[in-house]
């Protein structure tokens, strides 16, 4: 029987879906309060909300992946070739990606891996794990990144009787930001994100709900540490509200 592959082999147009411009990502929007860092000298609410909004939408970020696993589990469901969803259990499947190339005045290069398995009771289909770690590397005449990911997925709600798979994961993304203007600052961070409420229409395969926690913390290249934590508020139709403890509201779209 014939194994459903993953395809992380988008366009061009949906890696720049994300590119940070003079410090804020097309894709995010400010409700903002006042961006006084305070004791975040030097990163800025809105420069730590690009990072996150990066981690949600970007090529292998949070956005994708949940798409593309919900992709293979339908598949799976479908029962391609004469099989059905329970000839996967028990059975562990890996494989992994790469691309490079320059459009529209952006350089990247990214490469991704992933191992997925399906765990079953008696034959029944009941979690479906998903593990991924992946590089990226997006480069302008105004700055570069370098990222690097892992993350872990449980997907539920495998019964032909649910309407919506439910998904718990965890995200940790480190990276760089070396600007190549004076009015940008340069940093690194860490982002944690995790869930546990999510839900996929299994009909569109597009998030309809749910939030996660979200920390990212770093440094600039002064020695000015910084860090934010907030909430993601998943709203359905291809949007979510990252909203930074105590500060502002952010929008994201994709």
């Amino acid at each position: 029987m014939r194994r459903p592959r993953l395809s992380f082999a988008g366009s061009k147009a949906t890696l720049l879906l994300l590119v940070v411009a003079a410090g804020i990502s097309f894709g995010i929007t400010s409700c903002s309060k006042d961006d006084d860092t305070k004791q975040n000298s030097g990163v800025t609410q809105e420069q730590a909300a690009s990072v996150v909004s990066q981690t949600v939408i970007n090529q292998g970020g949070i956005v994708e992946q949940v798409n593309q696993t919900t992709v293979l589990v339908a598949a799976m469901e479908a029962r391609q070739a004469g099989g059905k969803l329970s000839d996967f259990c028990g059975k562990q499947t890996d494989g992994s990606i790469s691309h490079d190339g320059t459009a529209n005045g952006v350089t990247f290069n990214y490469k991704l891996s992933w191992l997925y398995s399906l765990a079953c009771t008696s034959d029944v289909p009941t979690l479906f794990t998903f593990n991924f770690k992946g590089n990226t590397m997006f480069e302008t005449d105004k700055f570069k990144t370098t990222d690097s990911s892992t993350a872990s997925y449980k997907l539920g709600g495998l019964s032909s009787n649910s309407t919506a798979w439910e998904l718990s994961q965890t995200f940790d993304r480190a990276g760089k930001f070396v600007s190549k203007t004076t009015d940008l600052p340069s940093f690194t961070s860490a982002v944690h994100y995790e869930s546990v409420n999510i839900k996929v229409s299994k009909e569109t395969h597009e998030i309809v709900s749910g939030s996660a926690t979200v920390k990212i913390t770093g440094a600039d290249s002064k020695g000015n540490v910084f860090k934010y934590e907030g909430t993601i508020t998943f709203q359905g139709n291809k949007k979510a509200v990252f909203t930074v403890s105590g500060g502002s509201n952010f929008q994201l779209s994709w």
